[in-house]
């Protein structure tokens, strides 16, 4: 998701609570009711899930963002609160009636959670007396709100695997965890996400090179280029660039940026 820019007044970024931690990746909140009109954020590609709730005095609304498989743009109304969390891969409990495949490089609405409509949801929030608290009761929310989004229980522990190795298991290795055929495995994925396993490694491994370039973790593109399961440090260029448009060597390579105006696919508006 869009990194908090400069109009927001504050913002957090914190890990899951322990008993979630195998379902959500991370937590994040962003109050920017110092600012005013609507900005647009870039947004990698990502084989998690977002849940994002915008609420201010105007209004508010809670969308579910599926998987990317390509850049994209969000735009953001600068004058809101923003609760969002990251689920890993496979793991989106089902907020609304839809296919995990269809949300894909697409968002649906979701218009109520444990049988709370969002409204009411915002009435809630706003009684809170900081964004810590608030962030803390949104994600309490999800604690057994739905059953899993992804049905297929073998996708939802392929996923778990991919992320566990960082991406790094071969398709072939994968299917013989699971007790299946390549092409089963294949053909799973492709009904439950509308992407390959190939193509979803790809995206995990994307993350956690996002991920070390954000900590500074490797001293050079070659050695992170290993640690992260490329073949080369030109590998690892190439799919870094097709995937961001960026060079990882660049300097904030890893930033979500805010750009002028929207020049990819724009994944989410703020209103609907």
């Amino acid at each position: 998701m869009p990194t908090p820019t400069a109009d927001a007044t504050t913002s957090i970024l914190t890990p899951a609570p322990p008993d979630l931690s195998t379902q959500i990746d991370l937590c994040w909140a962003t109050n920017g009711r110092g600012g005013s009109g609507t900005t647009f954020h870039e947004f990698f590609p990502d084989a998690g899930a977002h849940l994002v709730f915008r609420h201010s005095p105007a209004g508010c609304r809670m969308v579910l963002i599926g998987p990317a498989t390509e850049r994209a743009t969000i735009e953001r109304d600068a004058g809101a609160e923003y609760l969002g969390i990251r689920f890993r891969a496979g793991q989106a409990p089902r907020f609304a009636d839809v296919r995990s495949s269809e949300l894909t490089d697409g968002c649906v609405e979701v218009t109520k959670i444990r049988g709370i409509p969002i409204e009411s949801l915002a009435e809630r929030l706003r009684a809170l007396p900081d964004l810590g608290s608030r962030q803390r009761a949104f994600v309490n929310l999800v604690r057994d709100a739905a059953p899993p989004l992804v049905t297929d229980a073998r996708c939802r522990r392929a996923t778990l695997l991919l992320e566990a190795h960082g991406g790094r298991i071969r398709v072939d290795e994968l299917a013989e965890e699971l007790g299946l055929h390549r092409r089963s495995l294949e053909r799973l994925f492709l009904d439950q996400f509308a992407m390959t396993p190939k193509r979803m490694a790809r995206l995990v491994r994307l993350r956690n090179v996002l991920g070390a370039l954000h900590t500074g973790a490797f001293a050079t593109l070659a050695e992170l280029a290993q640690a992260c399961g490329y073949a080369d440090q030109p590998h690892l260029i190439r799919d870094f660039k097709t995937l961001t448009d960026r060079l990882p060597g660049e300097k904030g390579a890893h930033r979500n940026r805010q750009v002028v105006r929207a020049d990819t696919r724009i994944v989410h508006r703020y209103r609907p």
